[in-house]
């Protein structure tokens, strides 16, 4: 059971396509990306994650939620409709003693202040932190994409692997058939190679199990029907890890949007301190109004200034106390995204680092000297120099080397991925701004 004690526990969950039902899109996801990763000969990983961004519904309502939230701020700052009264004087309008009464006003509330220019920076700043959050949604969603991508590409290889020890032990029971033949060995030697055989038979079958179970959380990601995927490349290439943390720490500050969300929202709530503040000034409104019902002609047209009474202190200062403490609230986390990301990219970096040194390893030392020494073994066994069970250890050593290699690489490559997330780089474009 070695290629599934190998793989055992290696499979993600990849939490953000459960979450979000596949009719939840407001519209069907585009089709051309996707066709494009279907038609190809491999799985290509730029393609795979591209499609998986744009045919996302959870990232399609955050987006839709953002073009909202733009246009919210754009009323914000805006007048409020003007009132307009009428009123009159039913019987005056039959009578022949009087002329008809009646009384028509227009009045507009216009604060002169500057608070609807405070309502739409705090409207606008929150619109930003929205689409700061829906870059931090991308770039999640990215990550998910290539571990499960990579999670994929290992369980090829382990299906690789498997078919290469199955060729490998049908040649060695060839011998043992062939030295019980000549009376060298006994039946023991071919039966432990059948043995073997059907081992790895099952081993092929919890393989395909995997690969079914990677497969259809690939295809929830690409919000498609459950079906097959293209192979993956037999390598993909193994980037060098970076060796300076403070050049990854200055870039995470630069791209990672969380601290920028929370210093939109920060600069919002101090829009809203601000406008908190000017509440304690009056609003005023201006009315026109023709009175009909006045009997002197020069009294008829009138024009009028009210204004509110902001009495309520206990209310207003309260408010302003809400304010502010909004604003400390965002700025502290701001501070602790900050710290939170040198963190996250010192972490990343050791890991990467370490992964790369163990692929070192296994790749220039483990897996030469498992080869050397099958190959030392078989001819010892050919020459009846060495046992069966001796080969079948040697065997199973080069599978283990094999299989560790292909695991320390894709392991490193979803270290990467997680270490591009923690410096907010993400390998194919993002949406920078909301269409409008």
């Amino acid at each position: 059971m070695l290629l599934r004690t190998l793989f055992s526990g290696t499979l993600l969950t990849l939490a953000l396509t459960a979450a979000v039902p596949i009719h939840a899109a407001a519209q069907t996801p585009a089709a051309g990306s996707l066709d494009s990763l279907l038609s190809a000969s491999t799985l290509d990983a730029s393609l795979f994650e591209r499609a998986v961004l744009e045919r996302n519904p959870s990232l399609g309502a955050m987006r839709a939620a953002w073009r909202a939230a733009e246009a919210q701020a754009d009323q914000a700052g805006s007048l409020e409709d003007p009132t307009v009264e009428v009123m009159t004087a039913p019987q005056s309008w039959g009578s022949g003693a009087v002329d008809p009464g009646y009384m028509v006003s227009i009045s507009q509330r216009f604060p002169i202040f500057g608070q609807r220019g405070l309502k739409g920076r705090a409207a606008r700043a929150g619109a930003r932190a929205m689409g700061e959050d829906f870059r931090t949604a991308q770039l999640d969603m990215l990550r998910e994409a290539r571990r499960a991508y990579y999670e994929y590409y290992l369980v090829a290889r382990g299906q690789a692997v498997n078919v290469d020890l199955k060729g490998l032990l049908t040649q060695f029971r060839r011998v043992a058939v062939g030295k019980y033949s000549a009376g060298t060995v006994g039946l023991s030697d071919a039966l432990q190679a059948d043995v073997e055989l059907a081992m790895l038979d099952h081993e092929e079958v919890a393989l395909a199990r995997e690969r079914r179970v990677v497969t259809a959380r690939m295809n929830a990601l690409l919000r498609r029907e459950p079906g097959p995927l293209p192979e993956p490349p037999p390598d993909l290439g193994l980037p060098t890890a970076p060796a300076r943390f403070d050049s990854l720490l200055s870039l995470a500050r630069a791209l990672r949007p969380e601290p920028r969300s929370w210093l939109e929202q920060r600069e919002s709530k101090a829009a809203l301190l601000s406008l908190a503040r000017r509440n304690r000034l009056p609003d005023f409104a201006f009315t026109g109004r023709y009175d009909r019902f006045m009997e002197e002609r020069e009294w008829r047209s009138q024009l009028g200034i009210g204004l509110n009474l902001p009495i309520q202190f206990g209310r207003l200062g309260a408010a302003e106390r809400e304010a502010r403490a909004g604003v400390e609230q965002m700025e502290l986390r701001r501070q602790a995204a900050e710290v939170q990301i040198g963190s996250e990219v010192e972490a990343a970096v050791a890991v990467v680092q370490e992964t790369e040194h163990e692929i070192h390893i296994i790749r220039d030392r483990i897996v030469p000297a498992t080869e050397r020494a099958l190959q030392a073994i078989r001819a010892s066994y050919e020459n009846n120099r060495a046992d069966f069970l001796a080969l079948l250890n040697a065997e199973r050593d080069l599978a283990r080397a094999r299989l560790d290699l292909y695991r320390t690489e894709a392991m490193y490559l979803q270290n990467l991925a997680d270490l591009d997330r923690a410096t907010g780089v993400a390998p194919v474009p993002i949406s920078k701004e909301v269409e409008r």
